[in-house]
């Protein structure tokens, strides 16, 4: 930035491990780096100061305080207004969980990234074990709130936009983000620990051996099913999947936290997926 301002932006939750990870960065000097939900410019403020050449996109751009950065608006369940193959890097915090097409949404990521490019995403953990059992008591990921609703599913909606910017209408579990991140070309290079949740960590010492006994039960019984897939291949798949729900950082963290890189363009992956297909 032109002259060093303090925000005094606060450094707690996510956002706090997120700073961390942007300021371990390597120098940002010419590498294009999209700031997507960026809201009040605080991560755009630590990218800037990494010299990063930074997009500033939001669905309500007038939210940003930073002095010399101007956000535009951008949709992120749409079409991003920015060239195909030409950022560097994307960081993503906290905005995959309020649209309702997140599948597009990153395969939006993988069309503007250049080949081997980075995605830095973030979203709440609806995968930990308290957040599992809220879900099976009240289909909510906290056992104290009741499920959103028409009152307080939409957390914001502008004066002069028709866009309503939701809650959390669209958590995602690790074995769905998963999913989505593979089928759009992106393959998961790093899982970063965030905030242990004290309720997961306590019920997760008893629940565990269910886990366990679960996990492995299932895995066994599903790799009878789709023969036409190579032995090898299947394995490797499901035991990925396997490790991913019995991982510490699944069970036990609020906030799924990772670095992920394309790997493939849309096309590929698409052409991947369908020879997967039975014939």
């Amino acid at each position: 930035m032109d002259r060093q301002v303090d925000y005094n932006f606060p450094k707690t939750g996510i956002h706090r491990h997120v700073v961390e990870y942007i300021r371990n960065m390597p120098d940002l000097q010419g590498k294009t780096v999209l700031d997507i939900p960026c809201g009040d410019g605080r991560t755009s403020y630590e990218l800037k100061k990494k010299g990063a050449n930074l997009v500033a996109l939001d669905l309500f751009p007038d939210f940003i305080k930073l002095d010399n950065v101007s956000a535009e608006y951008a949709d992120l369940g749409e079409t991003l207004p920015i060239d195909s193959d030409s950022v560097d890097y994307i960081i993503c915090q906290e905005g995959i969980e309020h649209i309702p097409n997140q599948l597009n949404a990153l395969q939006e990521f993988n069309r503007v990234l250049k080949n081997g490019g980075t995605l830095i995403i973030t979203t709440p953990n609806n995968s930990h074990v308290r957040a599992r059992v809220s879900h099976f008591l009240l289909e909510t990921d906290l056992w104290k709130r009741m499920p959103p609703t028409e009152i307080d599913g939409v957390w914001f909606a502008g004066n002069e936009e028709s866009k309503l910017y939701f809650g959390h209408l669209f958590l995602l579990g690790v074995q769905h983000f998963q999913s989505l991140i593979t089928f759009s070309g992106f393959k998961v290079n790093r899982r970063i620990k965030t905030d242990l949740s004290g309720s997961s960590l306590i019920m997760g010492i008893a629940t565990y051996p269910l886990f366990l006994t679960f996990t492995i039960f299932s895995y066994f019984s599903y790799r009878k099913k789709n023969p036409h897939i190579e032995k090898n291949k299947k394995r490797r798949i499901l035991w990925s999947r396997v490790k991913l729900n019995l991982s510490p950082l699944t069970l036990f963290h609020k906030h799924i936290f990772w670095e992920v890189r394309k790997t493939k363009d849309l096309d590929k992956i698409s052409a991947e997926l369908k020879l997967m297909q039975r014939n």
